[in-house]
């Protein structure tokens, strides 16, 4: 015979069930915490991430300024005998009175200079005869000339320019070409030449007609 289960059983059998099975609040504060964590692992790879970018850029910008140093270095040891040259020029000219000499030592080291410049890249840009460029010129005046308008007749100071890229602007005079008024006084002489011809004819035929 079958014994009934007693209330008393039947109560403890739902608590037990009830103990068994997870805590929704319990959960919820896991998903919480494990939220939390994923949150300052990603922020901890963040800061990282940042601290490399800014170690690169520094490394990068001092790798840059070493360049610039090295490039420097290499164009100043070329001008230092430059610099020997002009001082030995300096030196002569104060102790000799052959200025023709002089001009020669000038104009050697005039053409060592400009070769040293030509080593690194740099060329003088032509400028005299050629028509003026606004992306090449600067210009400081214009004077009226028989030279096309435009034509840049004097270089004040010389540009130079580096590969394709413009080292110093040439700073010119150009041409405004011919003055308004010189047509028209060209013209003027012209037409005045005649008439004074004319008024001599007019004066001799009136002195022939007084002497008859």
């Amino acid at each position: 015979m079958n014994k009934q289960s007693s209330p008393k059983n039947n109560e403890e059998t739902v608590v037990s069930e009830e103990a068994t099975q997870p805590s929704p609040t319990l959960s919820a504060m896991e998903e919480l915490e494990k939220l939390r964590t994923e949150r300052d692992e990603l922020r901890e790879i963040s800061l990282r991430k940042v601290a490399e970018l800014e170690n690169f850029r520094r490394r990068t910008e001092q790798e840059r300024q070493e360049l610039i140093v090295h490039a420097n270095t290499k164009l100043l040891q070329k001008l230092l005998p430059v610099l020997d040259d002009l001082q030995r020029a300096v030196e002569s000219g104060k102790s000799s009175t052959d200025y023709k000499a002089l001009l020669d030592g000038v104009e050697l080291v005039f053409n060592k200079t400009l070769q040293t410049f030509q080593d690194a890249g740099v060329e003088p840009m032509p400028a005299v005869g050629e028509q003026f460029d606004t992306s090449l010129h600067e210009a400081l005046m214009q004077m009226p000339s028989e030279a096309p308008e435009g034509q840049i007749l004097q270089e004040a100071q010389r540009g130079f320019m580096l590969g394709n890229k413009v080292l110093r602007y040439a700073r010119v005079i150009v041409s405004a070409g011919m003055p308004n008024g010189g047509a028209s006084s060209s013209a003027g002489s012209t037409d005045t030449a005649p008439s004074n011809e004319a008024a001599g004819t007019n004066a001799t035929g009136a002195s022939a007609t007084s002497a008859e």
